[in-house]
């Protein structure tokens, strides 16, 4: 978002999109205080594990929008828990530091006792997408490992995240999909959607816009997905040099993540197919950029709208987060077979990446012949360097495969800010651009603190 608010990394306070996003996070936080109150105070007829999940789906979600309300805008953002029922409820303060976490991490603490598990609640497929006990789970194990970010100063906590994690996991109701595509796939290819390594995602539906559907449907392949040298899109945001060099030679993920050289093919809206080559070729403007091909159909649609799922957790980020904490906790040197070191749960996402993937383009080579990706191990000893970092310890194999694995999942940036990492190494070319460490969190809206005297901006404003 930050790329497509302002290049420059100074954005105002005044900026539309920022509004928009404060209010929208504040109105599901509105929502989910309703309902909590309603159903506490429900006195009809209803089962206990419907209320019980009701009740769950209100504080997952209300922990949901603070946790991103507090990684964009800071810990010290207003804190409601309940109704507006008088006007000075409409005004109120900052939160107290620390007070925005404590939040988060109760109300997923609840929501994990009080939700089904996926089987349980899936076998309706009307229920296929709501909350359950395994999201509630990974996020509340996500809060402990984003603290850094949600509570300034204080340290992640690995241990009590490791042990949600393992819970996830140990449930059995997750595993990685054969395919790494389709996790970013849907719309008529639907049955990729909510699939067997999804926790949780954007229920998205692009339908008649007289029917009010188009509110739910996703712009991100117009936005971001096709480089502008084809159709109308409008690459608005698009991977860097550094982000196509991450990708270890014989990665499949760089060719089903990225447009780029060698690459998946576009078939245009008059048939015609085109390659990165073509695209670059054709840009108005001097962009020497890649384009964004997760989340992207392969043709061109006569609408900005398409109906993708956005995947906001999956178990292979599941995986990956387990072994970070493992890693932080001392269990390095364990064997790779071994399920309670960090290499194990490293080399699963690694082995599903060298998948053959047949349903890909024909002319793609891990359509017919695996990937050449070594494991953990061999690429410990080869101590290969990557963009400059090399390749030597457990804890820089983790950031790597984070980057490659979640690229354009919106993940980097706060996993850069939680490990201290947003320096310039990583963000030069942002920092060239303006970004400054005060600008890791937006401004409050103006309109906001224009209205309610008793809050106070934060860095930004």
């Amino acid at each position: 978002m930050a790329g497509y608010v302002s290049s420059t990394y100074n954005t105002p306070a005044s900026n539309g999109e920022i509004t928009a996003g404060w209010k929208d996070h504040f109105n599901g936080v509105h929502a989910a205080n309703t309902a909590i109150e309603a159903i506490l105070n429900f006195e009809g007829e209803i089962t206990a594990s419907h209320k019980d999940r009701l009740l769950g789906e209100a504080y997952f979600l209300r922990a949901l929008h603070y946790m991103h309300l507090g990684m964009m805008y800071g810990e010290t953002v207003p804190l409601i828990e309940k109704p507006v029922k008088e006007s000075a409820d409409y005004f109120p303060a900052n939160a107290e530091p620390g007070k925005v976490y404590e939040l988060i991490i109760n109300d997923f603490a609840k929501a994990a006792d009080l939700l089904p598990l996926r089987s349980e609640l899936y076998s309706n497929p009307a229920d296929r997408g709501r909350a359950t006990k395994g999201a509630a789970q990974a996020y509340l194990a996500k809060a402990y490992m984003y603290r850094p970010i949600l509570e300034l100063g204080k340290e992640a906590e690995f241990e009590k995240a490791a042990a949600e994690l393992k819970k996830v996991i140990d449930s059995r109701e997750y595993e990685l999909m054969d395919n790494f595509r389709a996790n970013s796939l849907g719309g008529l290819k639907s049955e990729f959607e909510n699939n067997k390594e999804s926790l949780f995602e954007l229920q998205m539906v692009n339908g008649p816009s007289w029917l009010g559907d188009d509110q739910s449907c996703s712009w991100r392949w117009q936005e971001i997905g096709v480089p502008d040298g084809t159709g109308d899109s409008w690459w608005n945001l698009a991977p860097n040099q550094k982000t196509y060099n991450e990708f270890e030679p014989g990665d499949p993920r760089k060719f089903m993540t990225l447009w780029c050289p060698d690459g998946a093919h576009f078939t245009q809206l008059d048939g015609s197919v085109v390659d990165w080559n073509y695209m670059l070729a054709n840009l108005p403007s001097d962009k020497h950029l890649f384009g964004t091909r997760k989340y992207c159909p392969d043709e061109q649609i006569g609408d900005i709208d398409d109906d993708i799922n956005d995947r906001l957790l999956r178990y292979a980020d599941v995986l990956l987060l387990y072994a970070e904490c493992l890693s932080e906790t001392g269990n390095d040197a364990k064997a790779i077979t071994d399920p309670t070191g960090p290499k194990y749960y490293i080399q699963m996402v690694r082995d599903r990446a060298n998948n053959i993937v047949p349903t890909e383009q024909p002319h793609l080579w891990y359509q017919s012949s695996p990937g050449t990706l070594p494991d953990v191990d061999r690429l410990l000893a080869q101590n290969v360097t990557i963009n400059d970092i090399p390749m030597n310890s457990i804890k820089n194999i983790i950031q790597h495969e984070r980057y490659v694995e979640l690229c354009g999942e919106y993940q980097r940036y706060f996993d850069l800010l939680r490990w201290g990492m947003a320096d310039s190494k990583w963000l030069g070319l942002l920092e060239a651009k303006g970004w400054t460490r005060k600008a890791m969190y937006y401004p409050f809206p103006q309109e906001e603190l224009d209205y309610n005297k008793n809050l106070k901006g934060n860095s930004m404003n």
